[in-house]
């Protein structure tokens, strides 16, 4: 819609023939809105002027003035009647092959050797209820895009000290002590994690933690339990327990 409406601005810019008459009948003459469209084509054919010996002006203001004589003389605005003159879509396009066909005569040439009588305009497609909506790529070859995710998939880390291995506290001289804490907690609960590796996958990923060197604060985080986990863990200590008397 957009640009049939920048073609219908762009071919009303013509003057209207009746307006330039000098009887007011002749003026408001009653004209198809298409005949009005009709913008003068410029013609090739110069024709060789006399230089005026009383013209004093210099050559860039005659350009001037002539740019401001060519855009008098091309660049009118049409009537109000015609304004709101929409034509229908057969008026429109041979409005605009007219004014094509005009400017290849101006220029000596053979206006249908290039728009041809049998020239037409593409079809558009249906609109409206009961259309299926077709979208321009549904023609498309299909294409392949590698998409990045936002995390990192990576193996179940069966010993791991977030604190201070991903986001580098140290406390000091107690460090070794709490390090070796957070391996012997891990040693203690690795039948859970491993039971529950084969229950829910091997696989753990980056979601939901900060990147590593982050300043966060100092957190205790839970053991990660689940339900197949505590009962191999169970019968683990059960059985270690029966087994080392």
């Amino acid at each position: 819609m957009a640009c049939r409406v920048a073609m219908l601005l762009i071919l009303v810019g013509g003057p209207v023939a009746a307006q330039n008459s000098g009887s007011p009948a002749g003026r408001h003459a009653a004209a198809s809105p298409v005949d009005t469209w009709n913008v003068p084509v410029r013609t090739v054919a110069a024709q060789d002027k006399k230089a005026d010996p009383n013209d004093t002006r210099t050559a860039e203001q005659k350009q001037k003035d002539e740019e401001a004589a060519s855009r008098a003389k091309y660049v009118r605005f049409p009537p109000q009647s015609d304004v709101f003159a929409f034509p229908n879509d057969a008026q429109l396009e041979k409005a605009v092959l007219d004014r094509l066909r005009k400017e290849e005569e101006a220029y000596k040439r053979d206006p249908f050797a290039k728009y041809p009588p049998t020239l037409t305009f593409p079809a558009l497609p249906q609109v409206g209820d009961g259309v299926a909506y077709q979208p321009k790529t549904i023609n498309y070859p299909p294409m392949r895009v590698n998409h990045e995710p936002l995390y990192v998939v990576h193996r179940r880390l069966h010993f791991e000290e977030k604190n201070a291995e991903r986001y580098g506290w140290d406390l000091g001289i107690i460090q070794p002590l709490v390090s070796a804490a957070y391996f012997y907690k891990d040693v203690l609960l690795w039948p859970n994690s491993l039971a529950s590796g084969v229950a829910y996958g091997f696989w753990d990923t980056n979601v939901g933690k900060c990147l590593p060197g982050s300043p966060t604060p100092y957190m205790l985080y839970p053991p990660g339990l689940t339900i197949t986990g505590t009962v191999v863990e169970g019968l683990f200590v059960t059985g270690v327990a029966f087994a080392i008397p």
